[in-house]
Protein backbone atom coordinates (compact mmCIF):
# COMPACT_ATOMS: atom_id res chain seq x y z
CA UNK A 1 0.00 0.00 0.00
CA UNK A 2 1.34 3.39 -0.99
CA UNK A 3 1.30 6.13 1.67
CA UNK A 4 1.51 9.77 0.62
CA UNK A 5 1.99 12.76 2.92
CA UNK A 6 1.59 16.34 1.82
CA UNK A 7 -0.44 19.52 1.94
CA UNK A 8 -3.36 20.83 -0.09
CA UNK A 9 -5.47 23.96 -0.24
CA UNK A 10 -9.25 23.88 0.22
CA UNK A 11 -11.00 25.39 -2.79
CA UNK A 12 -14.38 26.09 -1.10
CA UNK A 13 -15.85 26.27 2.40
CA UNK A 14 -16.64 22.80 3.71
CA UNK A 15 -18.06 22.06 7.17
CA UNK A 16 -15.39 23.10 9.69
CA UNK A 17 -12.84 23.96 6.96
CA UNK A 18 -12.41 27.42 5.42
CA UNK A 19 -11.78 28.10 1.74
CA UNK A 20 -8.16 28.98 1.00
CA UNK A 21 -6.67 27.26 4.05
CA UNK A 22 -3.85 24.75 3.57
CA UNK A 23 -3.98 21.46 5.47
CA UNK A 24 -1.71 18.46 5.88
CA UNK A 25 -3.03 15.18 4.53
CA UNK A 26 -2.14 11.51 4.59
CA UNK A 27 -3.36 9.39 1.74
CA UNK A 28 -3.26 5.68 0.99
CA UNK A 29 -3.31 4.17 -2.50
CA UNK A 30 -3.68 0.49 -3.17
CA UNK A 31 -1.94 0.87 -6.53
CA UNK A 32 1.78 1.53 -6.96
CA UNK A 33 4.26 2.90 -7.91
CA UNK A 34 3.82 6.52 -6.87
CA UNK A 35 4.85 7.98 -10.23
CA UNK A 36 2.09 6.07 -12.01
CA UNK A 37 -0.54 7.23 -9.50
CA UNK A 38 0.00 11.00 -9.68
CA UNK A 39 -2.94 11.73 -11.97
CA UNK A 40 -5.33 9.54 -9.97
CA UNK A 41 -4.15 11.04 -6.67
CA UNK A 42 -4.74 14.56 -7.98
CA UNK A 43 -8.20 13.65 -9.34
CA UNK A 44 -9.15 12.02 -6.03
CA UNK A 45 -8.22 15.13 -4.02
CA UNK A 46 -9.61 17.67 -6.50
CA UNK A 47 -13.03 15.94 -6.60
CA UNK A 48 -13.09 16.37 -2.81
CA UNK A 49 -12.40 20.10 -3.02
CA UNK A 50 -8.61 20.15 -2.56
CA UNK A 51 -6.09 21.64 -4.98
CA UNK A 52 -2.59 23.15 -5.09
CA UNK A 53 -1.40 19.78 -3.86
CA UNK A 54 2.15 19.43 -2.61
CA UNK A 55 3.43 15.92 -1.96
CA UNK A 56 6.10 16.02 0.73
CA UNK A 57 6.98 12.33 0.87
CA UNK A 58 5.72 8.87 0.03
CA UNK A 59 6.50 5.30 0.90
CA UNK A 60 5.12 1.80 1.21
CA UNK A 61 3.18 0.32 4.12
CA UNK A 62 2.79 -3.45 4.01
CA UNK A 63 0.21 -3.99 6.74
CA UNK A 64 -2.07 -2.23 9.22
CA UNK A 65 0.35 -3.16 12.02
CA UNK A 66 2.83 -0.64 10.58
CA UNK A 67 0.28 2.15 11.07
CA UNK A 68 0.06 3.31 14.68
CA UNK A 69 -2.74 5.92 14.61
CA UNK A 70 -6.33 4.65 14.72
CA UNK A 71 -7.66 7.10 12.10
CA UNK A 72 -4.84 6.16 9.73
CA UNK A 73 -5.52 2.47 10.31
CA UNK A 74 -9.14 3.06 9.28
CA UNK A 75 -7.98 4.91 6.15
CA UNK A 76 -5.58 2.06 5.35
CA UNK A 77 -8.45 -0.45 5.56
CA UNK A 78 -10.70 1.77 3.43
CA UNK A 79 -8.02 2.06 0.75
CA UNK A 80 -7.65 -1.73 0.70
CA UNK A 81 -11.33 -1.95 -0.25
CA UNK A 82 -11.84 1.20 -2.34
CA UNK A 83 -8.41 1.90 -3.82
CA UNK A 84 -7.85 5.30 -2.17
CA UNK A 85 -8.44 6.95 1.18
CA UNK A 86 -7.34 10.29 2.59
CA UNK A 87 -7.26 11.87 6.04
CA UNK A 88 -6.92 15.62 6.48
CA UNK A 89 -5.63 17.39 9.57
CA UNK A 90 -8.41 19.61 10.96
CA UNK A 91 -5.96 22.37 11.92
CA UNK A 92 -4.83 24.53 8.99
CA UNK A 93 -1.17 25.31 8.50
CA UNK A 94 -0.19 28.84 9.44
Amino acid sequence: MLIINGTAELMHDKQEFTKGTRHEFTMFSREMPFEQQLTQIEEYLVTRGWDNIEVLNNGVVNSTEEVTHNVLQQAFEKAKKEGFAVTVNNQPLT
